[in-house]
């Protein structure tokens, strides 16, 4: 879905089965079709190597849980209204 342009925007969790948060971000920037896909991560990882790694393989944003909904709104506004 996300190589055929289906998606507008990604929502991941670090801790996924089969592939880990980090693995399909760096997936997505890799590939032409999806490099400029905005991207936000959510995750219990709350060490600070951990959202530094994430921030160097290119996410959009990272939000520790658990959150709000106005959380997520806040960020997911700010990662739509920065330039790409």
């Amino acid at each position: 879905m996300l190589i055929a342009g289906e998606a507008d925007f990604l929502i991941t969790d670090w801790n996924m089965p089969g592939i880990s948060g980090l693995e399909l971000l760096l997936e997505v920037r890799a590939n032409p079709a999806t490099q400029k896909l905005p991207v936000l991560m959510v995750s219990a990882e709350t060490k600070h190597e951990r959202i530094v790694e994430a921030t160097r393989a290119g996410v959009d944003g990272y939000v520790i849980k658990p959150f709000t909904a106005q959380t997520l709104k806040h960020k997911i506004d700010e990662i739509l209204m920065s330039p790409r």
